[in-house]
Order: structure tokens, then sequence, then C-alpha cells
């Protein structure tokens, strides 16, 4: 009768056992996998972080660059205004495959930063014509000409300040402690 008794509290114990042995080892497979992870996306906001900026900055040269020169003569730009706008793109397609890495990455709540990142810039420096200097290099609008242009510019402006602003709180909450918005 007492091995009746004993056996259903050896069975839950064994239970417990292979429960707690089963969890510890999925920590110990998946620890190295999440740290692997954790650095990608790491990497990958600080590069959204770092295009941002470069892609900023080389808006704001050749956006001054082009206030030089004369309206009526945009197919013939000084070479240093071509090379200004030309920075700037090369600017604005790193800044694409950093959004585009930060959209796989994830969580969805910093992949919606990358998309507004992304949408404002390609609002300030994406207008890219046929403009041709020697049809290689792609011209992009940076001279205000309406008042709904200028809307358009500093809504863009706005929007690529912000999103900018708080990429790295919602990566760093995400990054120390789950989800931006529970933590941080």
């Amino acid at each position: 009768m007492a091995a009746l008794i004993g056996t259903p509290a050896v069975l839950v114990t064994a239970a417990a056992a292979w429960a707690a042995g089963r969890t510890q080892s999925r920590g110990a497979y998946h620890g190295p996998v999440d740290a692997v992870r954790r650095t990608a996306q790491r990497e990958a906001y600080a590069d959204l972080y770092r295009s941002a900026r470069r892609f900023i900055d080389a808006f704001e040269n050749a956006e001054e660059a082009l206030d030089r020169v004369p309206r009526n003569e945009p197919d013939d730009l000084p070479s240093d205004v071509r090379e200004l706008v030309s920075e700037m793109h090369e600017a604005q397609d790193a800044l694409e495959r950093a959004a585009d890495m930060v959209r796989l990455e994830g969580p969805e709540s910093l992949a919606r930063i990358a998309d507004r990142i992304w949408d404002s810039a390609a609002g300030l420096g994406g207008q890219r014509l046929g403009a041709r200097w020697g049809r290689t290099a792609p011209l992009f609008t940076a001279t205000i000409a309406t008042p709904e242009q200028n809307v358009a510019r500093n809504k863009a402006m706005t929007e690529f300040t912000a999103a900018h602003r708080g990429l790295l709180p919602a990566a760093r909450a995400y990054l120390n402690g789950g989800p931006p918005g529970r933590r941080g």
C-alpha cells in the first residue's frame, strides 16, 4: 500500500525534473542564438542612426549649395554642387539599406521608426528627376519654388527629426529589456 501512495509522488517529482531539464536545455540552446541576434539588431539600429545623420548632413549641404545656383540653369550646375548632390544620393542609398535591415531585424515598433525615417528622407531628397549632367547624375528638387513645396519640405524635415530622435531611446529600451514602452 505504501508503494502505491509513493508512486504518484515519484511520478510528479520526475515530471517536474524533466520539465526543469527541458527548460534549462532550451536556455542553453537559445542563449547564444539570442546573443547573436541582439548583436545583429544593435548593429542594424546603430547603422540606421549613423546613416540618417550622414544623410541629413549631406542633404543640408546639397540644399544650401543649390540655393546659391541661379534657378534658370539647373542643367548646368557647377561641379562642386553636382558632387554635393551625388554625396546626398549616396547617403540616401545607404540610409535605405540601413532602414531595410532594421525592418528585417525588427521588432515592429522599430521597423515603423525605420519607415518614418526613410519616408521622410525620401520626401527630402528622393525626388530624383531626369536632369542630365552628362546623362549620369540625377537631380533632386531642393529649391523651394512654391508655398506647397516649402510646407512639404518642412513637414518631411520635422518628421525625419522626430523619428531620428526616437530611434535610440526605442532601440535602447528594446535591447535592454524588451519592447519599447514596457521599460525605460
